[in-house]
């Protein structure tokens, strides 16, 4: 059943890609129903908060490092198998919830399947193609990121309008079951076990030590967490935001926002990672240099998108907004891979991956809810906007700052 050697590598990430796919469908479709769901069990905005951030980010933080490490010791494709089946189980499970704490412990669970995902599905394009074509590679594989974020949308919107919130979680769950089995029984890892280093406390505690004494890898690993508030904040928070203040309704608002995210998203994916390998033997740091000029650029469109009066500039503001905001993450894998040995690449990866979830879905996101109902007395329903655009503030500076230092810092 496995397709012929000569595709085998592109066999192999299309079913990644769609792996991604599904990963941001069943992590954006919660962001749609958000308003939905906070009606249903009358929650407040910080346990919206806690259920978009917290719930998902806990145990995808805390797996993440355990997980990427497994990645780098175990079949790649088994371990992907397995993560699809649990995340795609628990998103169908939370159409049962009844009330904050059930749908707060699925959506753990979903972050538990989750966390093997990225780790391995990022070091296996690593081993798949050549250094000329990582980059382009790498970015077909996250562009899974943003057309995963227009399905959850689009359908996660029309699904929740029609026949609720509850059906929409059980409709998102199902195609994960599918990819996973056609995944087993159709690739191989590339590694073979002979290859596989041995599992061992030691080599654990010197890789982390050797990450860790690289300045380089500390920065992009500060510059992955900064810029990926911007994906994860207006993800989680946009949607409640155009509901609010410019009253459209789940249906419509899945509509155009999916479109932003999928075509948007995968434009500024694919298009960064073309451009990365295209320009690179003519310009220097070219990777630090797009997703700095991405984060400028994203950060104005974000802006404008909060502030404007006018929908359609506010709509056509959040298209720009994700170009740039999903452009960061073919290059900064890359750059974050380089900077790691070949059999510690997946958990090079889970580590900046778990600092940034930290950093983001348990702390950023309920914070920016906790930041909208202190300002809520003040402001009423427009409240969001600025906290969302404080966590902008405070992301974009942060970014800027950690790749410059990159930049400046020797690569291995």
């Amino acid at each position: 059943m496995s397709p012929p050697n000569s595709n085998r590598p592109y066999w192999a990430l299309a079913l990644l890609f769609c792996a991604g796919v599904l990963n941001l469908f069943d992590r954006q479709i919660v962001n749609i129903l958000a308003q939905d769901i906070k009606v249903a069990l009358q929650l407040t905005d910080t346990q919206l908060g806690l259920l978009t951030g917290t719930a998902f980010g806990l145990f995808y933080a805390l797996l993440g490092i355990p997980l990427g490490r497994l990645a780098d010791r175990v079949d790649r494709i088994k371990l992907m198998s397995v993560a699809l089946v649990l995340w795609s189980g628990f998103t169908a499970l939370c159409g049962a919830a009844g009330n904050f704490t059930q749908i707060f412990l699925t959506r753990m669970g979903v972050g538990v399947g989750e966390a093997g995902s990225q780790p391995a599905s990022t070091a296996l394009v690593s081993d798949l193609f050549p250094i000329n074509r990582r980059t382009s590679a790498m970015s077909i594989l996250l562009a899974g990121a943003p057309v995963g974020g227009l399905l959850g949308l689009m359908i996660g919107g029309y699904v929740g309008s029609v026949w609720g919130w509850r059906t929409a979680f059980v409709v998102a769950g199902i195609p994960g079951l599918i990819v996973s089995a056609v995944m087993a029984l159709t690739l191989r890892d590339p590694r073979s076990s002979a290859a596989r280093p041995a599992n061992s406390a030691a080599s654990f505690r010197t890789t982390v030590k050797e990450l860790a004494a690289n300045p380089r890898f500390l920065w992009l690993m500060a510059g992955l967490t900064c810029v990926s508030f911007f994906p994860y904040g207006s993800g989680a928070w946009l949607p409640p935001f155009f509901i609010r203040v410019h009253g459209m309704n789940t249906a419509q608002l899945g509509k155009y926002a999916g479109l932003a995210v999928g075509f948007g998203g995968a434009f500024g994916t694919l298009g960064c990672g073309l451009l990365c390998d295209l320009l690179r033997p003519r310009v220097r740091n070219v990777e630090l240099k797009m997703v700095a000029f991405a984060l400028g650029l994203g950060c104005v469109c974000l802006s404008l998108t909060l502030f404007s009066p006018k929908l359609t500039i506010a709509l056509l503001s959040m298209f720009v907004f994700d170009i740039c905001a999903y452009a960061f993450l073919g290059p900064m894998v890359t750059l974050i891979q380089k900077e790691a040995q070949p059999d510690s690449r997946a958990l090079a990866i889970a580590i900046c991956v778990t600092v940034s979830n930290i950093v983001n879905l348990t702390l950023a996101l309920p914070l920016v809810g906790l930041m909208s109902d202190a300002l809520k007395a003040t402001h009423g329903p427009q409240s969001i906007r600025y906290a969302l655009e404080i966590g902008l503030a405070v992301a974009g500076a942060g970014g800027m700052l950690a790749l410059w230092k990159a930049r400046n810092t020797e690569a291995r």
